[in-house]
C-alpha cells in the first residue's frame, strides 16, 4: 500500500522480477488480518462490531471485483483509492484490478469470516470449507509459479495472482482454519493420535519436496542446465522417485520405532498384570475387611448426610434425583418421595432456565451447576442457593446446596450501602480518602479538587505524603504509622498541603484505622481550611489591633461580664480616671464605682437582651477611689466574648461639661428672656435667605410693616418689598462674604409719619469659621431721628440768629469804635496835658455816647428775640 501511495515500485512487487500486488489486494489483506487478530482478544461488543465491519468490507471488495470480471463492466473500484498509471495490455487489461483468482479467494475468505459470527456448528463447518478452498487455490497458484503452469495461475483468465499474494493467501487461510481446529482438514493435522502425527509428518515432507523440485526446476530453467525438456522431465522424475523412497524409508523407521515402543509397553503391562494378580490375591482378604468397614462408614456417612444443615442430593447424568437428605426436603418443602420422582429442572426457576438453560451431558451439567441458582419451593416461593457439586466415576453427581437468600439480601443491602456511600462521597463537599500500603486506593472528587488533581491521578499512583507540604510530611508519616501499628485508633490534626502546581494550602485531616480484606486501612475525611486559616490569621491580627486599641485608647474602656457584673478587663485610661490600678479593678464588681442612687438603674440596664445590636448611652454618677463623685456618660454595646455575654463600655467624665451646660442653659434662658423683652427685632436666615428663627419683636415688625405673620422656612423674597429687595440682596451677599453691614431705613406710615430703623447685618459662623447664614437686627430709632430733626431745626434757627447778630455787631462795631477811638486820642492828649479839664469833658461825652450805643444794641437784641 505504501508503494502504491508513494509510487515506490520496489514496495509494490516485494519479489524482484515478479508481478506487483495491487492496492485493493493489499487493503483486503489488512482488513482480513485485522479481523483475524480481533478473534484473539476477549469478545466484547465493540470488538464484535469492528470484526464484522472489517470482514464485510473485504468481502464486498472481493465480490465487486469478481462481478466485474464475470459480467465485464467497470465499477471504478479499481482506481478508487489510488491511480494505477500502468498502460493496459493483454496481460494487464484493467490497471489497478486484482487477479480473478485473488478476488475469488477474498470473497471466499470473507464468507468464511462472516459465517463465524453465527457461532453454530453448521456455519463453522461451512466457513472451514471456504478457508480450505482458499488454501487449495493459493497452493495451486504457488505450484503454478514453481512449475511454470500458467493455467493454474490464471485459472482461465489472463490476469495472474502475484507470488507474494499467493503466499499470504496460503498463510491467512491456514490461520483462519485454526480458529476451529476440530473441523475439516485442520482436524487431521492438529490431533495427537498416531494417524494425525503421521499426516503432519508426511504432508510436511511432501510440501518440502514440491518446493525443492519447483525451485530446482526454476534454477535449471534459469541456468539452462539441460538441453531439452525431455531430459529435464526425466531428471525430475528420477529425483521424485528417490525422494519418495527416502520419504517411505523415513516413515517406515518412524513407525517401526513406534511399534518397538508399543511392544515394550505391552511386555511391561504383562509384567504389571502378573504383579497385580498377586497383589489382588494378597489384598482380597484386606478388601473383605475393608468392605465391612465401608458398610459401617457408609452408615455413618448416611447419618452425616441426613443430619447435615446444608441440603445434599444426588443426581444421575440426566439430572434426576437419586437421593436427597432431610435438609433438602426442608429447604424445598417437598418430601423425599416427591423429590426422587423429579428432575433438577422441575425445582429451578423457569424464567432463569429460559435465559440460562442447563446444557446436555453429565460433564456440562456438573460444570453449569457449580454456581448460584434460583430454586422454587413447593409453595411457589423462589429463593437463591449456592451449589457445589462433585462428580463420581459412575456418572453420578453429589450436590451440596445452601440457601443464601439472607446472604443475598445482606449483599444487596451492602451494595445499596456502598452505592449510598459512593453517592455521598462523590457529591460530598468534604474530601474522603482510603489508604492502604502507603497509597490512596480511593479519593472522592472533592479530595482531588482541593489539590488540583483528578482522582485517577492520586489513586494507586503517588504516596500519601505527595499532597503534604515538606514541612509537615514527618508529622503526617508519624500519624500514619501510629494508626497502622495500632497505637491509636484515630487522629485529628491540621497540616499544610501541597497542590499539583506546588502551591500550598491548609487542610484539616481526620482518619481512623480499620481492616479491609485483612489489610490495615485508614479511612478518613479532609476539609480545606485555607480560608479559615486566613480568617484566623486575620482574627489574630484583629485581636492584636483590638488589644492595642483597647490598651492605648485615651478614652476609659471597660469589659464587664453580664452574668455577675465583674470587671473582665479595663485599660489604663479608665484606671487612671478612677484613681485605681488595673490590678485593683480586675475581677471586682462594678458596684464599687456606682453611686448608691444609680445601683438599681445599673441592674436594669444589665438585664437587657444580650443579642440586641443596640448601643446604649446614658449618664450616671460614679464614685472615684478617693470618694469624690463625678458625672459620666456611658456608651455601651453588648457582645459575646469567650462564650459569655459581655458589655463593652466607654466612660467619659462629663462633670465639667454638665456644669458648662448648666451655665449655658442659664445663659440661654437669660438670652431668651432678653430676646423676648428687647425692643430690637432679631431674625436668623440661612444661605438661601430662608427664615430660621426670630423673636417676638421681629414678628411685630413684619406684621406691622409687611402685613405678614412670619414662620420658620419662609422665604424673605415672598414678603419683602420688591423695591427694597435688590439693595438688601447686595447687602446680604456682602455679609455672606464675611463682612458686617450697618444702615438706616425709613418706613413712611399711613398717617404721614415716618418710622426709622437701624439695621445691622452680620454673618453666622461655626467653630471652623464656615459661614452658615446671617443675622438681621432692627432697632427703632424714630424718636432719635425726630430729635435729630428738631435739633437740626433749632440749629438752623440759632444759625439765623447768629447771622443777624453778626450783622448787628458789624453795624454797632463801627459806632462803638468811634467813641473808643476818641477816648484813645483823649488819653494820649491827657498824657501830654494831665491837668486839662476840657479833655475830661470830652471823655465824659464819649462815655455817654458809648453808653447810649450799648443801650440801643440791647434794645435791638430784645427786638430780635
Amino acid at each position: 500500500m505504501t508503494g502504491w501511495i508513494f509510487n515506490i515500485p520496489a514496495f509494490q512487487s516485494i519479489i524482484p522480477g515478479f508481478e506487483a500486488m495491487r492496492f485493493n489486494t493489499a487493503l483486503c489483506f489488512v482488513l482480513f488480518a485485522g479481523a483475524l487478530l480481533l478473534t484473539q482478544y476477549q469478545s466484547r461488543g465493540y470488538t464484535r462490531v469492528i470484526y464484522f465491519i472489517l470482514s464485510l468490507l473485504g468481502t464486498i471488495i472481493g465480490l465487486i471485483t469478481v462481478t466485474q470480471d464475470l459480467f465485464h463492466f467497470t465499477s471504478g473500484l479499481d482506481q478508487l483509492f489510488v491511480t494505477d498509471k500502468t498502460v493496459p495490455s493483454y496481460s494487464i487489461p484493467f490497471p489497478g484490478r486484482m487477479a480473478f483468482n485473488a478476488s475469488i479467494n477474498f470473497f471466499f475468505l470473507g464468507l468464511g469470516f462472516l459465517l463465524l459470527t453465527f457461532k453454530t456448528r453448521s456455519s463453522n463447518i461451512l466457513s472451514q470449507f471456504f478457508f480450505h478452498l482458499v488454501t487449495i487455490l493459493s497452493a495451486i497458484a504457488l505450484i503454478g509459479y514453481l512449475y511454470g503452469v500458467s493455467f493454474f495461475r490464471a485459472i482461465l483468465y489472463q490476469t495472474s495472482m502475484a507470488t507474494h499474494t499467493a503466499i499470504l493467501f496460503f498463510i491467512l487461510s491456514l490461520g483462519a482454519s485454526l480458529l476451529n481446529p476440530s473441523i475439516g482438514m485442520a482436524r487431521l493435522f492438529t490431533g495427537e493420535r498416531v494417524g494425525n502425527q503421521m499426516a503432519r509428518r508426511l504432508f510436511t515432507l511432501m510440501i518440502l519436496m514440491v518446493i525443492i523440485f519447483g525451485l530446482f526446476r526454476l534454477q535449471t530453467q534459469h541456468s539452462r542446465l539441460f538441453s531439452s525438456l525431455d531430459i529435464g522431465v526425466s531428471v525430475v522424475a528420477v529425483c521424485f522417485l528417490l525422494a519418495s523412497l527416502l520419504l517411505i524409508w523415513n516413515t517406515a523407521n518412524w513407525l517401526n520405532n513406534i511399534d518397538g515402543q508399543r511392544s515394550e509397553a505391552e511386555a511391561e503391562v504383562k509384567r504389571m498384570n502378573a504383579g497385580l494378580e498377586k497383589m489382588v490375591e494378597e489384598r482380597s482378604g484386606e478388601l473383605i475387611n475393608l468392605l465391612v468397614l465401608f458398610q459401617k462408614s457408609e452408615a455413618k456417612y448416611r447419618s452425616l448426610i441426613e443430619q447435615a444443615s446444608d441440603a445434599i442430593y444426588m443426581l444421575d447424568f440426566k439430572g434426576n434425583f437419586t437421593d436427597v437428605n432431610a435438609s433438602m426436603c426442608k429447604m424445598t418443602g417437598y418430601n423425599s418421595e416427591e423429590l426422587l420422582r423429579k428432575n433438577i429442572e422441575s425445582i429451578m426457576d423457569p424464567e432463569e432456565l429460559k435465559t440460562d438453560p442447563l446444557p446436555d451431558g453429565v460433564n456440562h451439567l456438573w460444570a453449569s451447576i457449580f454456581r448460584e441458582r434460583t430454586f422454587v419451593r413447593k409453595n411457589g416461593s423462589a429463593f437463591t442457593v449456592e451449589i457445589n457439586a462433585k462428580m463420581f466415576s459412575d456418572d453420578r453427581i453429589m450436590v451440596i446446596a445452601r440457601d443464601i437468600t439472607g446472604r443475598k439480601k445482606m449483599e444487596t443491602e451492602l451494595r445499596e450501602a456502598e452505592l449510598k456511600f459512593r453517592t455521598i462521597a462523590e457529591k460530598s463537599m468534604v474530601g474522603v480518602y482510603i489508604v492502604q500500603h502507603g497509597k490512596y486506593i480511593y479519593v472522592n472528587p472533592r479530595f482531588a479538587q482541593v489539590f488540583d488533581y483528578k482522582p485517577e491521578e492520586l489513586i494507586n499512583t503517588v504516596p500519601v505524603t505527595a499532597i503534604i507540604h515538606e514541612s509537615y510530611r514527618a508529622i503526617t508519616t508519624e500519624h500514619i504509622r501510629r494508626r497502622m501499628e495500632g497505637e491509636v485508633e484515630s487522629v485529628h490534626y491540621e497540616a499544610m498541603g501541597r497542590k499539583k502546581d506546588g502551591a500550598s494550602n491548609w487542610i484539616e485531616l481526620y482518619g481512623s484505622q480499620t481492616t479491609i480484606g485483612d489489610v490495615p486501612t485508614i479511612i478518613g475525611s479532609m476539609i480545606d481550611i485555607t480560608e479559615r486559616k486566613k480568617a484566623e490569621e486575620e482574627l489574630k491580627s484583629s485581636e492584636q489591633k483590638y488589644k492595642l486599641l483597647f490598651e492605648s485608647n485615651p478614652s476609659p474602656l471597660w469589659m464587664i461580664s453580664k452574668n455577675d457584673l465583674t470587671i473582665i478587663d479595663v485599660n489604663e485610661a479608665a484606671a487612671r480616671l478612677y484613681g485605681y490600678t488595673k490590678e485593683e479593678l480586675l475581677n471586682r464588681r462594678t458596684s464599687i464605682l456606682r453611686h448608691p442612687e444609680d445601683l438599681e438603674k445599673q441592674r436594669e440596664h444589665y438585664l437587657l437582651d444580650v443579642n440586641s445590636d443596640a448601643t446604649f448611652q446614658r449618664i450616671v454618677k460614679h464614685v472615684k477611689k478617693d470618694g469624690s463623685v463625678m458625672s459620666v456618660e456611658i456608651i455601651s454595646h453588648d457582645i459575646v466574648f469567650g462564650g459569655q455575654p459581655v458589655r463593652l463600655s466607654l466612660t467619659n467624665d462629663i462633670t465639667e461639661k454638665l456644669k458648662a451646660e448648666e451655665s449655658l442653659q442659664k445663659s440661654e434662658a437669660n438670652l431668651q428672656t432678653i430676646l423676648k423683652t428687647t425692643d430690637t427685632a432679631y431674625a436668623l436666615f440661612d444661605l438661601n435667605l430662608k427664615v430660621l428663627a426670630f423673636n417676638p419683636k421681629a414678628v411685630e415688625f413684619v406684621n406691622q410693616q409687611y402685613h405678614h405673620i412670619p414662620e420658620k422656612g419662609d422665604r424673605l423674597i415672598d414678603f419683602f418689598p420688591e423695591e427694597r429687595f435688590p439693595e438688601f440682596t447686595t447687602f446680604a451677599n456682602d455679609v455672606l462674604q464675611g463682612n458686617n453691614i450697618n444702615y438706616e431705613a425709613d418706613y413712611p406710615q399711613a398717617d404721614g409719619t415716618v418710622l426709622w430703623y437701624y439695621v445691622r447685618l452680620f454673618p453666622i459662623t461655626n467653630d471652623n469659621k464656615e459661614i452658615l447664614g446671617l443675622m438681621m437686627a432692627l432697632y427703632d430709632i424714630s424718636e432719635r431721628k425726630n430729635a435729630e430733626q428738631d435739633l437740626k431745626s433749632a440749629y438752623e434757627r440759632i444759625q439765623s440768629h447768629i447771622n443777624s447778630i453778626k450783622d448787628m455787631a458789624w453795624k454797632q462795631s463801627h459806632l462803638i469804635r468811634s467813641p473808643l477811638a476818641n477816648l484813645q486820642g483823649l488819653f494820649a492828649l491827657l498824657k501830654d496835658d494831665p491837668s486839662g479839664t476840657e479833655i475830661f469833658d470830652h471823655i465824659r461825652n464819649e462815655l455817654d455816647r458809648m453808653d447810649a450805643i450799648i443801650i440801643d444794641m440791647a434794645r435791638d437784641a430784645s427786638d430780635h428775640d
